[in-house]
């Protein structure tokens, strides 16, 4: 019985992870992919970083990465500077413009997401959030 509604869970959570990743990207999609948005997040919450930095935190590979930045780059997201102490690191930083544009999307994506969940009571998401909680303890 408990493997059968694992079995489910498991089904469910991975279709809704998996519609939810569809429309955000259609939420992101004229204007930045989700792994970009990472990115800007990223850097607006934690400050500069190094593109391998960016790649083990997105758990994506050194070359993605550098494909991502260099997209955000040109659209004059972030920008790269060399360290002045080792000229072989480079950080990336959020530009104005890269912060601005984050701001938009965030309004975006929330609007996004309280017109997901406007049909839920405020109990029910309650637990959602006790649940994912409780999820996200029992990974770390």
């Amino acid at each position: 019985m408990r493997r059968d509604k694992l079995i489910q869970l498991e089904r469910t959570f991975r279709s809704s992870v998996r519609q939810m990743r569809k429309e955000m990207q259609r939420v992101f999609g004229e204007f930045a992919s989700i792994n970009e948005f990472a990115v800007l997040y990223i850097l607006d919450t934690d400050g500069d970083k190094k593109a391998s930095d960016l790649a083990k935190m997105l758990q994506v590979s050194a070359s993605h990465i550098t494909t991502v930045t260099d997209s955000l780059v040109q659209k004059g997201y972030i920008t790269r500077r060399r360290s002045q102490n080792d000229r072989r690191v480079v950080h990336l930083s959020l530009t104005e413009e890269g912060t601005a544009f984050l701001k938009e999307v965030e309004a975006k994506k929330s609007a996004y997401l309280q017109s997901k969940f406007q049909a839920f009571e405020d109990a029910e998401l309650d637990t959602m959030i006790h649940l994912f909680e409780k999820m996200s303890r029992s990974i770390d």
